[in-house]
């Protein structure tokens, strides 16, 4: 039931996106609403935790057609490689100084010491 939740906001989220022509993708549109639902529900349920976890566990198998697609452009990474590694290394350092922020922020938020 769980893996029928999550396909259900994303197809939401697609329907969305073509029908108000919004310029944020439709899988992202779908994970707000699936967080919004977790919000009014107060947590996921097991199934939907459990589906959560098989899908997060077979990710690497997900990532395979993306690393085809690098393999197939190798002469535009020889042109553009030196660009591509810049922007890639300045994103991932930004993400991670974002993401350490938000931990700490909400850890402060939600887990006071007593």
């Amino acid at each position: 039931m769980g893996i029928f939740i999550i396909i259900g906001f994303y197809c939401l989220g697609e329907f969305t996106h073509s029908f108000l022509h919004l310029p944020i993708p439709g899988a992202v549109i779908g994970m707000v609403y699936l967080y919004l639902y977790l919000l009014m529900h107060k947590g996921a349920s097991f199934s939907l935790q459990r589906s959560g976890r098989l899908l997060i566990s077979n990710l690497p198998l997900l990532l395979i057609p993306s690393s085809a697609g690098v393999v197939l452009c190798i002469s535009l990474l020889e042109q553009q490689g030196l660009v591509i590694a810049l922007i890639l290394s300045t994103t991932i350092v930004f993400s991670l100084i974002l993401t350490a922020w938000m931990m700490s922020r909400l850890q402060r938020r939600f887990y006071h010491e007593p």
